[in-house]
C-alpha cells in the first residue's frame, strides 16, 4: 500500500526583527548581504561603504575613497574583493582585507546607479544614468571597459548578473 507524498511546506518568511545597526552613514543607498550571508555592506550618502559581521552587529571595516555618496556595491564570490560606485561617475575596485582601492573605474558619463561582479569575480558590470552598462575585467590593469552596452533607451537602474546572462532595469521614457 503507497502513501501519498506529504505536501511541502511553504518557505517561512521572518516574523520579528533580528537586528537593527546605526550605520551612521547619512541616507544609507544600498544595503548587500556577502555570499553567504555573514557580512552586509552598507553604502551611505556620506561617501563611505561600511562592512559589518551580521552575527554580532559590529562595524569591521569602512572604505572611503568615492567623492559622492555610494549607490551600490557588491562582494566578490570569495569575499576578497568589493566593488562600489557612486554619483562621482567612477566604480571603485577594493581590497577587502586592506581597505584599499584597488582600481578607480572611469568612463560612465553621469552618476552610476548599479553594480555587480560577474559569478567568477572576473568582470564588475556597471549601470549608470547614462543609459550604458559597462564591463570592466578586473583581472588586467586596463582602465578602459571591455564592452560597453548601450541599448537602453534611459537611465540603468538596476542590473543583475545570472549565469552569465545579463538583465538591466530601466525607465525607458519615449
Amino acid at each position: 500500500m503507497a502513501f501519498p507524498q506529504p505536501k511541502p511546506q511553504p518557505p517561512q518568511l521572518p516574523q520579528h526583527l533580528l537586528r537593527t545597526i546605526d550605520c551612521q552613514q547619512g541616507a544609507v543607498r544600498a544595503v548587500r548581504f556577502n555570499v553567504d550571508g555573514n557580512y552586509l555592506l552598507s553604502c551611505g550618502s556620506d561617501k563611505s561603504l561600511k562592512l559589518w559581521s551580521v552575527g554580532r552587529g559590529t562595524l569591521l571595516k569602512t572604505y572611503s575613497g568615492h567623492g559622492y555618496e555610494v549607490l551600490d556595491a557588491d562582494g566578490s564570490y570569495d569575499n576578497s574583493q568589493l566593488c562600489s560606485c557612486s554619483s562621482d561617475k567612477t566604480v571603485i575596485l577594493w581590497d577587502v582585507a586592506t581597505g584599499q582601492v584597488t582600481r578607480k573605474l572611469r568612463g560612465h558619463a553621469g552618476k552610476v546607479n548599479c553594480v555587480q561582479f560577474n559569478e567568477e569575480g572576473s568582470v564588475i558590470l556597471s549601470g549608470s544614468i547614462d543609459g550604458t552598462v559597462r564591463c570592466w575585467d578586473t583581472r588586467s590593469r586596463r582602465n578602459e571597459p571591455i564592452q560597453v552596452l548601450d541599448e537602453a533607451r534611459d537611465s540603468i537602474s538596476s542590473l543583475k548578473v545570472a549565469q552569465h546572462e545579463l538583465l538591466t532595469g530601466s525607465a525607458n521614457h519615449k
